[in-house]
């Protein structure tokens, strides 16, 4: 009879010792080739493959050019997005560990095989006879005083690795819509340079910049949106506008998400202290054990065995007096570090005070700013020069002056990221 592989005799239902052996020694030697001989060939494979992809790796400049809109961007950054991808994998082992804590009530199963044999009779035939198998089940229910925490602990930290994400989430966008800006921003630089005549040899090395901050944009871009695979371009058109007047009516109270992180922070410092106060509770833990649902030994004792009778149900109670105070000074330490983590969040309250005022102050001078010279600009272009000097000095002056309105632009962008930062794009 043929069975698994393994060469069974019809007559007597014996193992051959020879030919045991050597399909052991085979599976063996295969394990061994697989996980440590092939080690050179792999790596070399390895090696050919990453030089074969590195040979068909293109330069920025040989990339095509796709024009994508910003709501494209805004998918295709949280689908491949490398930070985002890692953050989700966070979450993902938060829910795992979350569902841990309900699967651990389920009943083990264990599967026990065991081969014996007296040294002398190695040299004759192996029947089944000298095999035995047991099926066994344990069911065992966690200590029951820390059950609760468990449950609450894993939910604290789904909750915050989400949140973590959704704070990711606003910290890219952020700087997806940076780049994006100054890109536009360059690009009217670029066109304001060309009305003046620029030296040949300063044209070269302005080139020459303009070609490395180019490929910076690019892989900027590309990490962003998590494909190297073109330079991408966002329409200037399809990205929301930020609107000042919006946004400053929110400057008086902190972001819910901000708010929430921080929250959270002060509750992971309690939760720790909690922890630490269990130990002062009795431990109480709960098992059930069976008997081998099936078990069979040389044919002498065979069969399913499953009885109330043979089941048993243990019950434990402990308490451990803390002779030695250690529970009680990693207690003490938890509170301090809670009261220190209050006065922390409360630093960071502080922080985020200030930090929100001086961005409505530098915000609020700058559109102030911004209008003034947008009056002045209007205002130069309605006068009339009365001489060709007196149109040159005007076309001077109203290129210094859009330069200027750029260049304060560009510098902007840092605090319209930094309030997007804090409380998300809202178009």
């Amino acid at each position: 009879m043929e069975n698994c592989g393994l060469p069974f005799t019809r007559e007597s239902d014996t193992i051959a010792p020879h030919r045991f052996m050597k399909y052991s020694t085979l599976l063996f030697l295969s394990f061994i080739c697989l996980t440590g001989c092939s080690l050179d060939e792999r790596l070399d494979k390895l090696t050919s493959r990453l030089e074969a992809q590195y040979a068909q790796t293109r330069q920025w400049e040989h990339l095509p050019k796709r024009t994508i809109s910003w709501q494209q961007a805004i998918a295709m950054m949280k689908r491949q997005n490398a930070e985002l991808t890692k953050q989700r994998s966070v979450i993902n082992k938060a829910k795992r560990e979350e569902l841990s804590v309900y699967t651990d009530l389920i009943p083990g199963a264990s599967l026990y095989s065991n081969f014996e044999k007296s040294l002398s009779g190695l040299t004759n035939t192996w029947s089944t006879d000298d095999l035995s198998t047991n099926l066994n089940v344990t069911f065992n229910v966690p200590t029951l005083t820390h059950l609760p925490y468990r449950v609450y602990a894993s939910e604290a930290n789904s909750f915050a690795a989400q949140k973590a994400l959704e704070g990711k989430e606003q910290e890219l966008i952020s700087k997806l819509y940076v780049t994006i800006r100054k890109q536009e921003i360059n690009q009217r630089k670029k066109a304001l340079e060309q009305q003046k005549h620029t030296p040949e040899g300063m044209a070269m090395g302005t080139r020459l910049e303009t070609e490395g901050s180019l490929a910076e944009q690019w892989k900027t871009m590309a990490q962003l949106l998590g494909d190297y695979s073109a330079r991408w371009q966002i329409l200037p058109e399809s990205v929301p506008d930020f609107r000042w007047r919006d946004y400053r009516k929110r400057l008086n109270k902190l972001s819910p998400l901000v708010v929430c992180m921080l929250a959270m922070e002060l509750e992971q410092a309690r939760m720790q202290q909690y922890n630490i106060a269990l130990s002062y509770l009795p431990t109480i833990n709960t098992n059930l054990y069976s008997p081998s649902l099936f078990s069979t030994s040389g044919g002498t004792y065979q069969g399913t065995f499953l009885s109330m009778d043979d089941t048993t149900l243990n019950l434990s109670l402990s308490y451990r007096l803390d002779t030695r105070l250690t529970h009680w000074n990693r207690y003490q330490d938890s509170k301090e570090a809670y009261r220190l983590r209050q006065k922390e969040v409360a630093a960071k309250l502080m922080d985020h005070r200030q930090k929100l005022h001086l961005l409505q102050q530098s915000m609020d001078e700058y559109y102030t700013w911004r209008r003034y010279m947008q009056k002045r600009i209007a205002h130069l272009r309605e006068s009339r020069p009365t001489s060709a000097e007196a149109f040159l000095e005007q076309q001077n002056a109203l290129l210094g002056m859009q330069r200027e309105l750029l260049s304060q632009e560009e510098k902007a962008l840092e605090s319209e990221g930094a309030i997007l930062l804090e409380y998300g794009f809202r178009p």
